[in-house]
């Protein structure tokens, strides 16, 4: 009975955690000036495709549904799988603690994009992609936050008294 308490437990944290984690990204994305900006363009050059294709009286349903799923799979790298996977490991091992939740979280979202190209990247290049990875780690940082307020602080067995 203690496991499907857990398990409900986590998943109201998760639902919780991820439009959290969402709404972060969201804002910190909005107020960086070069990810606005690269956003703005896609987005202009996504509705340009779309309606040079419609105009040209091409189907333009494979162009949306391969923007949306570039956007979902972006989206569940970024904001459910850091949560998911430190919240798995934090219900597993039963710890309570909002560091481990919180910082493990923030660090592993954060480390997303370094992980991705295999740890290369142009080291002088730390303005933009530093406020980036800023962002991505307040974003984790949200996330796991929420996760343990609704669910880690319960986490595991309860200590004997």
């Amino acid at each position: 009975m203690h496991a499907l308490g857990r398990l409900l437990f986590w998943l109201v944290g998760l639902v919780l955690a991820i439009p959290a984690g969402a709404s972060a990204l969201a804002l910190g994305v909005l107020n960086e000036p070069a990810a606005r900006d690269t956003i703005a363009r896609l987005g202009l050059a996504a509705f340009a495709a779309i309606f040079r294709i419609a105009a040209a009286g091409g189907d333009p349903q494979p162009v949306v549904e391969t923007l949306f799923l570039g956007f979902w799979t972006l989206s569940t790298v970024l904001v459910v799988a850091p949560v998911t996977l430190v919240s798995a490991v934090g219900e597993i091992a039963g710890a309570r603690s909002f560091l481990l939740y919180g910082g493990a979280t923030a660090l592993l979202t954060a480390a997303i994009p370094w992980l991705a190209r295999g740890g290369a990247g142009d080291p002088g290049a730390l303005g933009a992609e530093g406020r980036l990875t800023a962002i991505l780690f307040v974003t984790g940082a949200a996330a796991g936050l929420v996760y343990w307020a609704v669910s880690g602080r319960s986490a595991g067995r309860a200590p004997a008294r």
